[in-house]
């Protein structure tokens, strides 16, 4: 239904999640941004390839805690990864680390999210904003809301409380719609994330008493 949107807990894990993913986007994209810069330039030495396991391995990590953050707030069943647990020491475990697709999977999806942040937290900045219009009924007739509306006479010149009310009104409608935008995006990511941050399943490969059977 279009007016349960704001009763719904899940819609408000989504708006968490909104504004979570903002600041943490950020220090994804810049952590590894710069990290992978650096490990790469150095990579003719012999500090680069330390470095750049380091950062594949903390990308690793966090897209760890990415996908529990998403199962839990965005109602997913993303399942956990074992590619990495080799046997055989460290050398195994690297190479594992180094050239598993879900390991780059996790660099991407990282590297994403600082555009996702962004777009998430001016959606729920606006949101909010509109919601905020529900006072006008309130306030029309405040000094310091005739001051501040100058940017609304060329919409609508509100001077009336049957204005106000029916403006508010609309803001509520808008608001609603918003959330539902909101839901709709966050359902999306989430997807998203299960794509990118789930286990990379590969066909099994023939046995060979099934090959000579047929």
């Amino acid at each position: 239904m279009f007016f349960d949107v704001i009763t719904k807990p899940q819609t408000w894990r989504n708006v968490g999640y909104l504004l979570l993913s903002f600041p943490l986007g950020i220090f994804y994209f810049v952590f590894l941004i710069t990290g992978l810069s650096l490990g790469f330039g150095l990579f003719i030495t012999l500090l680069g390839l330390p470095i750049l396991v380091g950062v594949l391995a903390a990308a690793y990590g966090m897209g760890e805690f990415e996908r529990l953050t998403t199962n839990l707030l965005l109602n997913q069943e993303t399942p956990a990864s074992h590619r990495l647990e080799v046997a055989g020491g460290i050398w195994p475990k690297v190479k594992s680390l180094v050239t598993s697709s879900e390991t780059w999977k996790r660099v991407w999806y990282l590297l994403t999210e600082f555009v996702f942040g962004i777009v998430g937290f001016v959606l729920v900045v606006v949101t909010a904003s509109v919601f905020s219009l529900i006072i006008t009924p309130f306030v029309y007739t405040r000094s310091w809301f005739q001051d501040g509306r100058d940017w609304m006479d060329e919409v609508w010149l509100i001077d009336s409380l049957g204005e106000a009310i029916l403006f508010a009104i609309g803001a509520v409608v808008v608001g609603l719609a918003l959330l539902h935008v909101i839901n709709g995006v966050a359902r999306v990511w989430g997807e998203f994330a299960k794509a990118m941050l789930g286990p990379s399943y590969r066909a099994p490969a023939p046995s060979p008493a099934r090959d000579s059977a047929e």
